[in-house]
């Protein structure tokens, strides 16, 4: 039997590359809906699963798109929830199909920034 691949996990940086949010959004909006609680790691930073990204996706969509309140869009939330247990969906099947694979990308840029970051130093101090 095949190993089940690791769940991807995003940063609150890459959630808000992601989703076009500043992370203070990102931090305010898990005060104001229950249902949006990312894991923690061991250092206390948020670490966002895929269903963490599409509810926010979701309540952007809400908020942004179709000018609900924060209020309103809790209660549409809670209603859209209800709806998709009754329907037996997952909860919340959004169209995010290149969110997973942006998200990647994302991580890749940053690392590649970082080391980048990294030679230019190397090749600084070795001038010197």
């Amino acid at each position: 039997m095949p190993a089940k691949a690791p769940e991807l996990k995003y940063s609150i940086d890459e959630v808000s590359d992601l989703t076009g949010l500043k992370p203070h959004v990102l931090r305010y909006w898990e005060s104001e809906f229950p249902q949006l609680k990312p894991e923690r790691s061991r250092a206390n930073q948020r670490l966002y699963r895929q269903k963490d990204l599409d509810l926010i996706l979701h309540i952007k969509r809400l908020v942004h798109e179709r000018g609900f309140t924060l209020q309103g869009a809790r209660k549409q939330l809670d209603e859209d929830l209800r709806e998709a247990r009754q329907q037996g969906q997952l909860a919340l099947e959004l169209d995010l199909g290149s969110a997973e694979l942006t998200g990647v990308l994302t991580k890749a840029r940053r690392q590649a920034k970082a080391l980048l970051e990294l030679l230019n130093k190397a090749s600084v101090a070795g001038e010197a």
